[in-house]
């Protein structure tokens, strides 16, 4: 039976072209149209609330059930490629609340507080493609580097949370004697080095050795990163951050609204789902 108030269900409110171009998503992830831009709904009521619930945000759950509701043309985020995340939550903002976001920035010259309203079509209109295509070569080795998915980066932050509150946990517990506390520490940090291995791993998509022998195996890559010299790691790891870096929301250019500075200074946008869609 068709529902007499389907005409006034939500409609898509703009089109977005992923910075990947559709690319990096598994088979079956991804309902990409023609014309390469996805429809973005605004955020219903059950979306708000999902928003403000913690143990949703901490789990990352929270922020899938959204993007399955306002992108349903991405049919797992989970899997979504890291450089389409920003473009994604802004498209989602700009769907729900219009185009001003007010956000507060710390003048770098006078150390005042300014309030200052972001257009975020003008955020979404300057995001571009990304290049993954070219490879890196390091220590003789051919390195055809991916973007991570949402699932690697929040399983990252999800650790790195519970090492840090592991790690106060540890400092402020006086019942601990000093060999326990440096046994703890010890497997903490092993447990953080781990963690960043596993972060350079999922960002490689092939290795491709002297002799043209490609490398896609994960626990083969994996070994190689945990017995390579020190040099040939850091700069692999160099490599990764220059991609993400290089990928990242450009800065905006904001005035001090102190009479006595009014200079002009870059600041980052910081898009994360704890205060985005407040």
């Amino acid at each position: 039976m068709v529902n007499p108030l389907a005409k006034h269900f939500r409609q898509p409110a703009i089109y977005l072209k992923l910075p990947s171009s559709g690319h990096f998503y598994p088979e079956g992830t991804l309902d990409l149209p023609v014309d390469g831009k996805i429809p973005i709904y605004s955020m219903t009521v059950k979306d708000e609330i999902t928003l403000r619930t913690p143990d949703a945000l901490m789990s990352g759950g929270g922020m899938i059930d959204v993007v399955k509701s306002c992108c349903p043309n991405i049919k797992d985020p989970w899997v979504m490629p890291s450089v389409d995340l920003d473009a994604v939550f802004i498209a989602i903002r700009l769907a729900s609340y219009g185009a001003g976001m007010d956000v507060t920035t710390k003048c770098p010259h006078c150390t005042t507080s300014n309030e200052h309203t972001v257009d975020l079509r003008g955020l979404l209109d300057n995001v571009k493609p990304v290049n993954f295509k070219d490879p890196i070569t390091i220590d003789g080795l051919k390195f055809q580097f991916k973007p991570q998915r949402y699932q690697d980066i929040n399983k990252v932050n999800l650790l790195t949370f519970e090492e840090q509150r592991l790690v106060n946990t540890i400092i402020l517990n006086d019942e601990l004697s000093q060999e326990e506390k440096n046994r703890q520490f010890t497997e903490s940090f092993e447990k953080i080095n781990k963690m960043n291995v596993e972060t350079v791993v999922v960002s490689i998509k092939s290795i491709t050795t002297e002799e043209g022998e490609v490398v896609t195996n994960t626990v083969q890559i994996t070994e190689f990163l945990e017995s390579c010299n020190r040099k040939t790691y850091t700069d692999i790891k160099e490599a990764v951050q220059k991609l993400i870096d290089a990928n990242k929301m450009a800065p905006i250019d904001v005035q001090c609204e102190n009479e006595d500075c009014l200079k002009e200074y870059p600041t980052t946008i910081t898009f994360d789902q704890s205060n985005f869609f407040g």
